[in-house]
């Protein structure tokens, strides 16, 4: 496996937030010194595009990534034009990932028979469309944006292997251990030597449900309710813990409990349902100095990019990119 010890560090949340709430993240992206902010598109929520047009407006330089969308639900020669308007006005600032994004794909029906066959050609025919080439029985681009790199959301090894030969990188899902993390990256290494490309042209990322705050407690409260949210979304995450002691059962029996609670009372609710000890294994909670140490060493489980995800408002946003900062200064010098 190819150890990355310093990993990119971006931040990333969702579109459950207002247009605001986002762009004030956004500023704080920038601000803190991060290289892209990520913007998941949970479906029967605000738009994506209209979101990163409004980041781009309000930013100057920090990278904006779409992660993810889906290609079953946004036809890829859409999100190309998209990508035109979108790179006109603001420049070349856009990643673009790809997902089944399997809640909003199922409700509508627009999961294919072959996911991955299905993800292999939304990226050849995004690639295609922004490379100003033909593609959807003759069609191109009137005006080709440059190349976006395309990543692939996803976390099963068949996909994975594909997105060795056909994407730009990959971003695993959230509660991932490090064990897990580091399976993912050997699979990768593996498959980029059987497609002949380089890892250096490669970038294996995570979502890391992440919290800041001078008192740990606090950044744990703050983490909780993103941790029972994912709990009730992901049917099953106790193949992502791998390396842990927690057994299936047991993950199974507190994804119960909290389902029940989210039914019957909401999500803060499920948020309480959730034992301490759960949202630290599951998240990076505490603050800042000890957050940055746990985000950089996932670096040495095989990541080249590390995405704070979901539960960071601006200032901790800022607190973390310093803490960060230092810890790079203090490397330096050390």
């Amino acid at each position: 496996m190819t150890v990355r010890s310093t990993p990119s560090f971006d931040i990333g949340l969702d579109n459950g937030r207002t247009v605001d709430e986002i762009v004030a993240v956004a500023r704080a992206t920038e601000r803190g010194g991060f290289g892209t902010i990520w913007i998941a598109e949970q479906h029967f929520r605000r738009g994506v595009f209209s979101i990163a047009a409004a980041v781009a407006e309000s930013t100057s330089s920090v990278g904006i990534g779409f992660g993810v969308l889906s290609p079953f639900i946004r036809h890829p020669a859409s999100v190309a034009m998209e990508l035109v308007s979108l790179t006109e006005r603001w420049g070349d600032r856009f990643k673009l990932g790809y997902g089944v994004a399997h809640h909003g794909s199922s409700r509508l029906g627009t999961i294919p028979a072959n996911q991955v066959t299905g993800l292999r050609e939304a990226a050849q025919s995004t690639r295609a469309l922004l490379k100003g080439d033909m593609a959807y029985n003759g069609a191109q681009l009137s005006t080709p944006p440059p190349p976006a790199p395309i990543y692939l959301g996803s976390m099963g090894p068949q996909s994975l292997r594909m997105s060795a030969a056909h994407y730009d990188g990959a971003l695993l899902g959230v509660m991932c251990s490090p064990a897990f993390i580091s399976s993912r990256a050997e699979q990768m290494d593996t498959a980029l030597a059987k497609a002949g490309r380089s890892r250096d042209d490669y970038s294996l990322g995570a979502l890391v449900l992440t919290a800041v705050a001078d008192n740990p407690a606090d950044a744990r409260d703050a983490v909780r309710r993103s941790v029972a949210y994912y709990l009730t979304l992901i049917p099953d995450v106790s193949p992502r813990l791998l390396g842990t002691d927690v057994a299936r059962d047991d993950i199974h029996s507190v994804r119960s409990q909290v389902l029940e609670a989210k039914t019957t009372d909401g999500l803060d609710a499920a948020a309480d349902a959730v034992p301490d000890d759960l949202v630290d294994l599951l998240a990076v909670a505490g603050e800042p100095h000890d957050v940055a140490e746990r985000l950089a060493h996932l670096g040495d489980a095989g990541l080249d990019r590390v995405v704070a995800h979901h539960a960071l408002d601006p200032d901790a946003v800022v607190a973390l990119g310093a803490a960060l900062a230092n810890r790079t200064l203090a490397m330096a010098h050390g």
